[in-house]
This record gives C-alpha cells, structure tokens and sequence, in this order.
C-alpha cells in the first residue's frame, strides 16, 4: 500500500459549489465505537484546503493549517498522528472542521487563485487505524453542516466569526447532530499523489501583549504589538460588550503620519475582497477568539466596536512553521545585534509551509526571494525538512518542456511574468544547499532530471547570438532605472546550472563529460561577451562585477577585484545592487579580501542601507530600501549569512559540516563576537574578544567535526588562541 487512503474517498457536505461563494467553515461529526483494548491508534488526514481535526472533544494535535498547500493535481500532503492517548475503548467521537485555505479563493487577485483547475468546497479524507486495524475513515455515514460559527473564511483575506452560532459541544459524544446532513463521498479519483509531511508544522510560537492603545473615538482603536509579525490577533472580550456587537479587525505593518493603519497600497491586489480584514461578532459573553483559517502580517491591530477595551483585550500571536534556531550571533555593536534578530523574524514569519515573500500583501512562494535566502535559511533555521517539502513542490511545478513558474506552488500563474533563472535558480540552488548542509547527495541525484530538462528548455530560450533575455532582473536596487540586465545575470546563473547539474551527474553515478563540456562552453561564451581584455567586467556596476567573482568567471582575479572595489568605493561604501548582486556582493567582497568593504556596506550610514531600517524602528526586514511596500521580506536576508561567516567565522565548503572554515575577522569597532551554529554532528561555537593582549579566540568543535584555521587543521575538541598584541 503507497499511502493510508486505499479505498477511501474524500468527503465534503452537499452544499453545490458555487465558485463565488466564500462559505462557511463546515463541520464534520462521526461516532464509532472500539472494542477492543487499545495498544496504538494512528490518523491520517488530509484537508482540502484546511482542516482541524478533533477526538473526544480535544485537538490531535496543536498543528495550524494543514494539509500543506501544493499544487493538488500533483501532490496531496497528509498528516500522520498517534493519538493512542485520546482514544478510548468503547465509544467515540471524531470532528472535523474544514476551510477554504489555498484550495478554494473565490475572489480574483493579480495572482489568479481563482481560477485555480482544482478549486471546490472543503473536503477532507481521513483514516484511524487501531492496533493496525482500520476503524473509521471518511465515508457518506458521517454527519456535516454548513452553519458554523465561521461565517467566512479566506486565507489571504480574512475570517469572520459570529460567536453566537458557535456551540463548543459540538464536537461532544453526547451532542445532537440529528439535524445534520449525511456527508457526500466525492468519488472522484483523486488527481494528486498522496505523499505524508515530511516538515515540521505550522504553530503558535508565541503571544505578543499589546504595548500602547490609542482611542480614536467611536469605538476604534489602534493597538501597538512594538514587534512586526506573522499570524492573527487574539481578542478577549467580556461582558462590556452585547449579544451581537461586531467587532472588525484590521491588520498593518505601520502608522502614517497622523497615527493611522497605512496599508502601502497593498490591498490594490484584492479588488474583490477585504484585505487584511477580521470580524467578530459578539455573544454578550467572555470570549477569547482567534481565526483559524486567515492569517496576516502586521504589527498593529486596530478594532472597531470595542467598549472601554485595555491593553489586555487584544495580544497578537506569532504563526510560523515550527522550525528552530540552528545558529546565534551576538557582538559588541547593538546594530549589528538588531538586524539580524530583524532577520531572524523576518526568516520566521515568511515560512508557511514554502519561503514567502510576505506574510502580508501576498503570502506566495516566490521563487526569486528563496534562491536569494536559501543558504541563510538553512544556516540559521532548521529548515532542511521544509526545503524538501517545497522541493517536492517545485518538482511539480516544471512543465513537460521544462519552464517553471516565478511562484510555487503555483495555480498556473508565474510562467510568464516571474520567472526565468533569477526565480527558476531555486530548483538548483535548494538541492545543492540542502546536500551542503545535511551532507545527503540524494538531493542532487533525485533533482537530477529536472535539471536536464530545465537546461534544455533554457536552449530553447536563445536568441540568435545565444543570449537569453527573459525573467526577472536584478530586482528592486535602491536605484530602479540603473540596474544590470537580466541578459548578463542568466548567462552567469547558467554557469551556476551546469555546475551543480554536473555535481548531481557526479553522485547518480553518470558521465559528467557533457556537463562539463557545456559547462566549459557557458564560462567561454560569458568570458567572450562581458571580460575586457584586461581582464575587468564590461558592465561596470557592482552586481555584474560581484557575479563574476562568486561564480569563478574570470582568469585573473585582481582586475576583476580591483574594479569591484573600486566601484564600492564610487558609492562611498554602500551597495548600488538588488536582490541578485546584493546575495553575491558581500562574498564576492571577501573573496577578493576585502572583507572590511563588506562590513561597511552592511553598517553603513545613509540611503540606501540597513541602518536607515534600523533607524525606522524596523523589527523584521523591509521589501524596499527607500523603505515602502512590505516590511516582512527575507529576500534581503544574505547579511546573516555573510555575518555567521566572517564575523563569527563559521563557514562550510564543499565537505559540508564534516570540515568546516574558521575564519572570524576581527573588525575595528568590534569588542567581542560570538556564535554557534548546530551542525548534524553537533555544535560549532566560536568566541572572541578583543584584551589589552590581543584578541582571545575560542573554538569548540563536535567530535566528529574538523575544522581548517589559519593553515591548520583542528580535530573535534576545543581550541583556544590569543591572536596579536
């Protein structure tokens, strides 16, 4: 049996679709009686678009939003669960709640979900196995109504709860459901194929108390979390306000000028709906709500309806996908402290289920951010079960002559605007950060012939003179009219393809010859088009420069180095590129030594730079370096990498976590630095301080860890040092 659902359809009620309606959050009830005592109780679930599940009147578990978004023709993701503990010999109740999630969005956005091939009511399938015996599973016997408490639901909008049709007995053994509908079996095949999580869930990580309330007279008011975020308020309510109050809530990032909810325009995508919109309805009781099926980005929450709130009555909870810190930093400079953990938060509040672009305006897995942020993400997060997921995700996103789309999963847009190898590098550059820093090569191999199509599909691409010229550039600079074009930035990212194919070719066991042949072929063909005989770049802006040099294009590095310093140095030390040449800049910069350039371009001072963030009050990263649009992006994030790798000095190379580089520089300005990063074999920690006798230097090592510092190689262990007076 390939998965728990063999003879098992899924189950919706028999409301007919209409595929403008938002509709409620339907409810499912089923009793079932076990017999015999109980050794081990398993469920799987599956929920179109989302589904929470309940046994005995108690949650299987505290995961938020499953199933996993995908694109449903391709794969379906189900949840496995022990619930040996909730069981109960005898009788019993399972309850199911089903919402709309990325399955089923009536409204029209610029990203067409709503056209989606997949889309239909909520539906959800579902499996219990006792002692290894199947004993329930989703059929027409179970009982289903449309009227619930959640009168709306849409992931990217907003949910609407009337708390007066909400029954909490409902998901009881003793309740009455003799007025509920029998469930449909929808009979149709599943299209996608059933693969069960392979990641961590989505859940609340934790409550941020509401810091300062402003009254802004009728009833409305605006609460400070003093943290920017993914996921949903938390409103308590009590008895001040009356059966039937509505409460409506709104979702920003920031304040203008005179102290109201500033929204960046970003609503202009929901033509058809709310946007950032929850509503309460009261039922004259207390009441501590938050939604299950929407969730936000923001920072501040304004309500309107309330009666002589405090601060108490609204909290706002941080959901992201419950990965963990792999790595710390700390120094001596409070800005460098504040960016990263900016970075940090910004990391978390854009995993949900796939690396998003924002928790805020969009949500989607956008393409180009994620090649942008993958090494950071893995470096500092414990994200590698995430990446194969969303790999899984991107494999089925590849059409059969090889395009992807600039967002995954994706409903069928993105494969004409978004895309190109500014976004389509994910598939190449996840596989080989994930075989870097788990040591796994499976994920090159099993990549493999997604690749060889990919690059097949980009000769297809070519114009006459073998350029390729589509796809995203060198996207948002601080100076839009001024930015290298994507003709430079795909011949360089094809020389990264052919590497890491070549690589993958090399671990599945096969000739490498034709990978290195066209290898060979893209450096020349690049060298030809943009080196100068002297041995500079052509196009004379830092990101062209930067690429080069992270890429090994070149014969001779120092004219190369020396024009890119150069070109630093016309910016007076601030970096003049986008997301692409930013994720090359910093390394590029080291590589050529000139790590003290890096450093500056990163504590800088004026536009465009991280400081005038940090000036803002930011507490995650901004979309925009004159400081618009978004203020939960990662794809600017590459910063935390380049800091675990030259400020703590923590570095992997082509061994993985097996050797690793140590290498901390010891800026001036710096006083102390430390770090760590958990690495599968065990923690590498790196501190230093700077005495009257010169800099103290300790290392711990795993056991089964060497590392390679200043020409030596130190086995697993510690290892301390005083570097000059």
């Amino acid at each position: 049996m390939t998965h728990p659902f063999e003879r098992v359809n899924f189950i919706k009620t028999p409301r007919k679709y209409d595929p403008k309606a938002d509709g409620a959050a339907p409810l499912f009830r089923r009793r079932f009686t076990v017999t015999e005592p109980i050794t081990s109780a398993t469920l799987y679930v599956c929920g179109l678009g989302l589904g929470y599940y309940y046994l005995n009147g108690t949650p299987v578990s505290d995961d938020l939003f499953t199933a996993p978004c995908s694109d449903y023709r391709k794969t379906l993701w189900y949840n496995r669960y022990d619930v040996t503990e909730q069981l109960c010999q005898g009788d019993n109740i399972m309850a199911v709640q089903c919402g709309n999630g990325w399955y089923n969005e009536p409204f029209a956005t610029s990203w067409d979900h709503n056209i989606a091939p997949w889309r239909d009511n909520p539906k959800f399938i579902l499996v219990l196995e006792v002692n290894g015996r199947r004993v329930l599973s989703s059929d027409a016997n179970w009982k289903c109504t449309d009227k619930s408490a959640v009168i709306y639901n849409q992931l990217r909008s907003g949910e609407y709860f009337d708390a007066r049709q909400y029954d909490p007995a409902w998901m009881s053994l003793d309740y009455d459901d003799s007025a509920w509908a029998n469930a449909v079996s929808d009979t149709t095949p599943p299209v996608g194929t059933f693969r069960q999580t392979p990641c961590e869930p989505i859940r609340a990580d934790r409550i941020y108390p509401a810091i300062e309330m402003w009254d802004k007279g009728e009833g409305r008011y605006i609460f400070d979390l003093g943290q920017n975020m993914s996921g949903f308020v938390r409103l308590s309510v009590d008895g001040r306000q009356a059966s039937g109050d509505i409460l409506d809530i709104h979702y920003a990032e920031k304040l203008d000028a005179n102290g109201e909810m500033d929204y960046f325009q970003m609503g202009n995508h929901y033509k058809e709906s709310d946007f950032a919109h929850d509503r309460f309805t009261c039922d004259g009781k207390p009441f501590v709500w938050s939604p299950k099926f929407a969730y936000h980005g923001f920072r501040f929450i304004e309500v309107t309806g309330l009666k002589n709130p405090d601060l108490s009555t609204v909290s706002g909870v941080f959901v992201h996908q419950d990965v963990k810190l792999r790595s710390s930093f700390a120094c001596s400079d409070d800005f460098l402290n504040g960016i990263f953990r900016a970075g940090q938060m910004a990391t978390w509040s854009n995993l949900f289920w796939m690396p998003t672009d924002c928790p805020t305006r969009e949500k989607l897995g956008w393409c180009n951010d994620a090649q942008a942020s993958c090494e950071q993400m893995l470096t500092d997060f414990t994200t590698e079960n995430l990446f194969a997921k969303w790999l899984q995700d991107l494999f089925d996103a590849q059409l059969p002559d090889g395009a992807m789309p600039g967002i995954c999963p994706s409903s069928g847009w993105g494969y004409g605007w978004g895309n190109g190898p500014v976004s389509d590098g994910v598939l190449f550059e996840v596989p080989y950060r994930l075989y870097l820093h788990t040591g796994k090569s499976e994920y090159l191999v099993r990549a493999l012939p997604y690749f060889d199509r990919y690059l097949a599909y980009l000769e297809t691409r070519e114009d006459a003179e073998g350029n390729i010229s589509f796809g995203l550039d060198d996207w948002a600079p601080p100076n839009d009219a001024d930015k290298v074009h994507n003709t430079f930035i795909n011949a360089v990212y094809r020389v990264k393809f052919w590497r890491i194919a070549r690589d993958a070719a090399h671990y599945a066991h096969l000739d490498t010859t034709p990978y290195t042949e066209a290898l060979e072929r893209q450096i020349a063909r690049v060298k030809a088009k943009y080196l100068r005989a002297d041995g500079t770049c052509v196009i004379e802006k830092q990101t062209a420069a930067a690429m080069l040099i992270y890429h090994d294009i070149y014969d001779d590095l120092a004219p190369l180095a020396g024009q890119l310093a150069r070109l630093v140095e016309e910016r007076s030390f601030h970096h003049d590129c986008g997301m692409v040449g930013l994720r090359h800049l910093y390394m590029a910069l080291n590589k050529c030594g000139l790590h003290d350039y890096a450093y500056k371009i990163v504590t800088a001072e004026g536009f465009p730079s991280y400081r005038n963030w940090y000036n803002d009050g930011m507490t995650t990263l901004y979309e925009m370096w004159n400081m618009q649009a978004s203020h939960n992006h990662h794809m600017y994030s590459d910063f935390m990498s380049w800091m675990m790798k030259t400020i703590i000095g923590i570095r992997i190379n082509a061994h993985g976590y097996e050797v690793v580089d140590i290498e901390p520089h010891f800026f001036d300005g710096l006083t102390f630095a430390r770090g760590h990063i958990d690495s599968p074999q065990g923690r590498i920690l790196v501190d230093w301080t700077r005495e009257a006798d010169g800099v103290h230097l300790h290392i711990e090592l795993p056991e089964t860890v060497d590392a390679l510092y200043a020409g030596s190689v130190l086995h697993g262990g510690t290892h301390d040092f005083v570097i000059g007076a």
